[in-house]
């Protein structure tokens, strides 16, 4: 839709100030003069006819939406729309003429949206998808299907941007309308004669998406034995919409503490990595690498300043030195640690209004190494000097960052990139210079929470270190019924 442009007016005689807008399109209108543009807004002032007009149209279009609301209310009868007023709307605009004639559109659509009702994320989803199963044909069962499948690309259209919320805090997804552009597309898609293609395109093309989600259809519409619920399989299965595919890029599962790195389809690198603990979580995210950093500094975080670093320089100033710390006052002067007064920070919930950052070095934080990538959280990848910690089987420790195992090969296979050698990255490590390097291949980096998943047709499960597999209550649907309308 284009914007409408304003061009201020003056009318000089009645010292009026007017703001019109330009009603005639961007193309048009601003190749014409200023004064032909002044001539235009002063008859559509000139003329009230105008102004009624639209007013009588406004008025017109409420009372035929009214209409149409009341006459989608006694197609459904005592069922409950999810978007009542967006369906009328919809069935208004196109004369009430069905949109599900096609057949393979709805069975993948009905395929999707019973995974997304068994997940949990939406209870209202479950409703919706029985009172479509109790109805064999006509408009009302189209309309039915209409209203659940708005939601459903409502939800398509933004889980990554709400992935924290709605995936892992169960029973805070709200129903909402998808945007007038994404309605009026699949309206244009259907018209066109590829509903089908429309719907197919928001199902994940991941293989391990697709696989788990068929194994959880298997265990409910058969009563085959799982070990591990439908629902969990379908509430992972969400999970896995973030992914694109397993073909190039950094993916880390959180509960697994595994990275894979992935380059042309093939596993480049596999290492062990310590995500953050129960109290710091790794969020979940999706990124690129933009940078690696060879000996780089530590600017400590304000929730580890206070609640970790304080309390400890409180006890012995002489901690700074030990562990190469530096104290900054807020114009970047360095400060003796000795000279500031420690008892006046004796709460962690205060904040300590200096900056802390730790020297680059073989006792600094983050090692050697620092993969940047931009994000909201100030989560990276980096290296650490405590390398004895990964051999621990429960590697949730850091304070949400990603430490690799295997920092120094990631290194040297994106260094290359940039010419350097093995040689040359050790001489640089070796002489402790803070070096910044720009990446220069397409990397991009996913980190991801999945507890359980099928692949190759096997089962995967893993502990639940965070414990966000919340249960709800079972979706309680007629899944053999289902299973012949999918």
């Amino acid at each position: 839709m284009k914007k409408l442009k304003y061009f201020p007016l003056v009318i000089l005689s009645s010292s009026i100030t007017f703001s019109i807008a330009a009603i005639a399109s961007d193309n048009v209108l601003s190749q014409l003069s200023f004064k032909v543009q002044q001539n235009k807004t002063l008859e559509l002032m000139e003329n009230p006819q105008n102004t009624v007009q639209q007013e009588e149209d406004k008025q017109l279009a409420a009372s035929q939406l009214i209409q149409a609301q009341q006459r989608i209310q006694q197609e459904v009868g005592n069922n409950q729309l999810l978007l009542s007023k967006v369906i009328a709307q919809v069935y208004l605009e196109n004369q009430f003429i069905p949109l599900w004639k096609d057949k393979t559109a709805e069975k993948i659509f009905l395929k999707e949206y019973a995974v997304f009702a068994e997940s949990g994320i939406s209870k209202k989803s479950a409703t919706a998808l029985k009172q479509i199963l109790s109805m064999s044909s006509g408009l009302a069962r189209d309309i039915l299907l209409t209203d659940s499948f708005l939601d459903y690309l409502y939800y398509t259209k933004n889980v990554s941007k709400f992935a924290n919320e709605w995936l892992y805090d169960l029973g805070s997804y709200r129903v909402k309308a998808p945007s007038n552009d994404d309605v009026n597309h699949w309206i244009s898609m259907i018209k066109a004669g590829y509903a089908a293609q429309f719907v197919a395109d928001l199902v994940p093309r991941n293989h391990i998406y697709q696989e788990t989600v068929n194994k959880m259809l298997e265990v409910l519409s058969s009563g085959t034995h799982s070990s591990v619920s439908a629902q969990s399989l379908a509430l992972n299965a969400q999970r896995l919409r973030l992914i694109p595919s397993f073909s190039n890029g950094i993916f880390v599962n959180i509960p697994s503490y595994q990275l894979y790195y992935f380059r042309d389809g093939k596993l480049a690198l596999k290492s062990r990595v310590i995500v953050g603990r129960a109290d710091r979580r790794t969020p979940v995210m999706y990124s690129k690498l933009s940078n690696i950093v060879v000996n780089p500094p530590w600017n400590v975080p304000t929730s580890i300043k206070n609640k970790d670093l304080v309390p400890k320089m409180r006890r012995d100033p002489s901690y700074a030195e030990k562990h190469s710390y530096e104290i900054f006052d807020s114009k970047g002067n360095k400060v003796n640690p000795y000279n500031i007064d420690w008892k006046v920070y004796d709460n962690p919930k205060k904040n300590f209004p200096y900056r802390i950052r730790q020297k680059a070095g073989d006792d600094s934080a983050l090692g050697h190494y620092k993969f940047n990538m931009p994000s909201s959280d100030a989560i990276y990848l980096h290296d650490t000097p405590n390398h004895g910690l990964f051999n621990r089987n429960m590697r949730a420790l850091s304070s949400g960052c990603v430490r690799v195992a295997k920092s120094d090969e990631l290194a040297m296979m994106l260094l290359k990139e940039a010419g350097w050698s093995e040689q040359h990255k050790n001489k640089v490590v070796q002489s402790k210079k803070t070096t910044s390097v720009r990446i220069k291949s397409d990397n991009p980096v996913y980190l991801y929470y999945v507890t359980a998943w099928v692949e190759n047709g096997q089962i995967h499960t893993l502990p639940d270190i965070y414990k966000l597999d919340k249960k709800v209550s079972n979706a309680s649907l007629d899944w053999a019924k289902l299973r012949t309308l999918i």
